[in-house]
């Protein structure tokens, strides 16, 4: 990773929190949101249960604190944590395209959360609240709303950057993950509703490494019990010593459910935002160039099907075709999406990885030489 472009995480710039999307200040919170949403009500950033941010008005926030360089070496009180992350925090409002039930083309306005990660206007939030957005619209805690630029965005982390064009904002840097323990306190602040911008809720780590599958694909997440809702997505989970150990970008709904908040790891998140500031996209992902359905037999057996396959990509050179099932790679038995992701996330460009397929009945082995994720043209 070059460290010519990440002066971002660098300098800890005051303290996020330590909860899940805390609901606390923000002078326009409300407005941010209520401008683009407020004849046509919230709406999330793309369908399913995965929690799109929406904005919320708060109360009038005090000037933000001075940069405050780190590591900070301390913990905050929640309402020190507060203070200091508050003005880092943003509430996101879009414009998406998508269709009606009719087919028809239609616009919608959506709402999420961000965080400022430099202080030249770099700004972290979740892939799917910004996912085909026509326009983005950017409410800091003072009130003032930006237009920002797309930076770059990774769907299969589900982070993205963008960013305005305005200088000194108060940031906040990456903490590291990897030190988390069950119980640890945390706090979110974020946009909960997309009514409530600016709001602080806090709780605790409920679980580590826990895997969770949004819209069919699965990942490992920190599990929270602080207050998650529609319109938190994006926004940080912190720590006490005002560091983002997550970022938020799900949550489980139900009648029975309640105190299920997931997050995108720091340690993941950083790597990804790093990438998309230097280059737009990440590097050093490898990939095999194919669409999968996970499917189950008449006999409860899950199994995965090749649903599309790339022109010119690895998959396409080995002979790989649709409706193909894949039943190991390198020698180990797969039947989930989740096992092929971890596969191919634990390779690199290059690497040739042997797939034992399952072709109408017959078995079929092939070897594909992994490509490296790179949007078209670079």
């Amino acid at each position: 990773m070059e460290e010519k472009r990440t002066p971002i995480f660098k300098y800890a710039v005051l303290v996020f929190g330590i909860a899940v999307l805390m609901l606390g200040s923000g002078y326009a919170g409300m407005r941010i949101a209520m401008q683009e949403l407020m004849n046509n009500g919230p709406a999330e950033a793309a369908p399913g249960e995965r929690v799109i941010m929406v904005m919320t008005e708060a109360q009038p926030s005090q000037t933000a604190p001075a940069h405050v360089p780190g590591p900070f070496g301390g913990t905050f009180t929640l309402a020190d944590l507060f203070e200091n992350a508050n003005p880092a925090v943003v509430a996101i409002s879009t414009q998406i395209t998508g269709r009606n039930v009719f087919g028809q083309t239609v616009t919608r306005p959506t709402a999420g959360s961000g965080f400022f990660v430099s202080p030249n206007g770099y700004i972290v939030t979740n892939d799917h609240v910004i996912e085909n957005a026509t326009h983005i619209n950017v409410l800091k805690y003072d009130g003032t709303i930006h237009t920002a630029t797309l930076i770059g965005r990774d769907p299969d982390s589900d982070i993205a950057v963008i960013k305005i064009d305005a200088n000194n904002h108060t940031y906040l840097t990456f903490g590291d993950s990897g030190t988390l323990r069950v119980g640890d306190t945390v706090a979110a602040i974020g946009n909960p509703l997309g009514e409530l911008a600016n709001s602080m809720s806090a709780g605790i780590i409920s679980a580590l490494n826990r895997d969770v599958t949004i819209d069919g694909t699965t990942r490992t997440k920190i599990q929270t019990d602080a207050a998650v809702n529609r319109g938190n997505s994006g926004g940080p989970l912190l720590n006490l010593r005002g560091e983002v150990i997550g970022v938020i970008n799900a949550k489980s709904v139900g009648d029975n459910v309640e105190g299920l908040g997931f997050a995108i790891t720091a340690n993941q998140a950083r790597a990804v935002t790093e990438n998309l500031i230097t280059y737009g996209f990440v590097r050093g992902r490898a990939i095999l160039g194919i669409s999968v359905n996970e499917l189950t037999d008449t006999a409860g057996r899950r199994m995965v099907r090749i649903a599309a396959v790339g022109s010119d990509s690895a998959a396409a050179r080995a002979g790989i075709r649709v409706g193909d099932i894949i039943t190991h790679i390198d020698g180990t038995a797969i039947s989930t999406f989740a096992q092929l992701r971890t596969r191919l996330d634990n390779a690199s460009p290059g690497d040739a990885m042997e797939l034992r397929l399952n072709r109408n009945g017959q078995e079929v082995t092939v070897t594909a030489v992994l490509d490296e994720n790179r949007p078209a043209g670079v």
